[in-house]
């Protein structure tokens, strides 16, 4: 009996020690993971979460924090994986279920991507950023007055962030409150100068209310400031096109053949029209 009692006890001392030992090198691997994150080393941060999760196979946030990785890596299914694991160990991470519909979302899951992110928000309601990202879901769905509801419950949260604040424009720039968006647009330039966006959705509503000169000023501001945007460049051909006082049929042209080489659509339809009235 004495001696089934000292081998019980040794087996408990010797899992104990493991377990503790398990630990140490969880945490060890965890803790290096996150440094490596933390300093955008996403390659070097998978390797040391996936040592952790030897260590600890049940480790919810690990899972998550391996996910989110594989996500700036784009490389969604993998993503995807890890966070379906790490959701099935701890269902009240808000933030996996968010990451995962943007996933599903992209990966044209449309009702399953918006279901997650509906659950995110379930999870935490006042979360700014899930306010955010399922109003930009919509937006990208054409439901841009539910958008609209989730911007301004953000934008009520913190009326200071510059995301709110554009995206309450963009919102009501595509239900045709042009005036409300402009205010907007303005109050972002306050909040960053250098943000391109709301000068070129400025001059977007500028050119709709045929205010060429103003809207040339505002779209030449956008591409000094980011000049990558193939966009930017279809809509000054416009206004060079449309301005009577600035009318330039070089810059049009010049512009359209920029965004072309950009890969814009847009622009070889327009490029194709403006030479297909010339030879009529």
């Amino acid at each position: 009996m004495l001696k089934n009692l000292l081998a019980v006890l040794t087996i408990t001392i010797a899992f104990t020690s493991t377990t503790k030992a398990q630990n140490k090198y969880f945490l060890t691997y965890y803790n290096k993971a996150q440094k490596l994150y933390d300093a955008e080393d996403y390659i070097n941060a998978k390797l040391y979460y996936d040592s952790a999760i030897k260590k600890n196979p049940s480790h919810a946030k690990a899972y998550y924090k391996r996910g989110l990785c594989i996500y700036a890596e784009e490389n969604l299914q993998g993503a995807l994986k890890d966070f379906n694991k790490s959701i099935s160990l701890d269902p009240t991470n808000g933030e996996a279920y968010n990451f995962r519909g943007d996933i599903k979302i992209r990966l044209k899951d449309t009702i399953g991507g918006m279901r997650d992110i509906d659950t995110s928000i379930l999870i935490e309601p006042n979360n700014y950023n899930f306010r955010i990202d399922r109003g930009i879901a919509y937006i990208d769905l054409d439901s841009s007055r539910r958008a609209l509801n989730d911007f301004s419950y953000a934008y009520n949260l913190d009326s200071t962030k510059y995301k709110a604040v554009f995206y309450m424009g963009v919102a009501n720039y595509y239900i045709d409150s042009l005036d409300i968006a402009y205010k907007y647009f303005n109050k972002c330039n306050a909040i960053d100068s250098l943000a391109s966006r709301p000068y070129y959705f400025i001059a977007k509503i500028l050119y709709t209310i045929d205010s060429y000169d103003e809207a040339l000023s505002e779209i030449n501001t956008a591409i000094r400031l980011n000049d990558d945007k193939a966009y930017y460049y279809v809509l000054r051909a416009k206004i060079y096109m449309f301005n009577e006082s600035e009318y330039d049929d070089e810059m049009a042209i010049e512009d359209l053949n920029k965004a072309i080489k950009m890969g814009s659509e847009e622009a070889k339809e327009l490029l194709a029209e403006y030479f297909s009235e010339g030879d009529a």
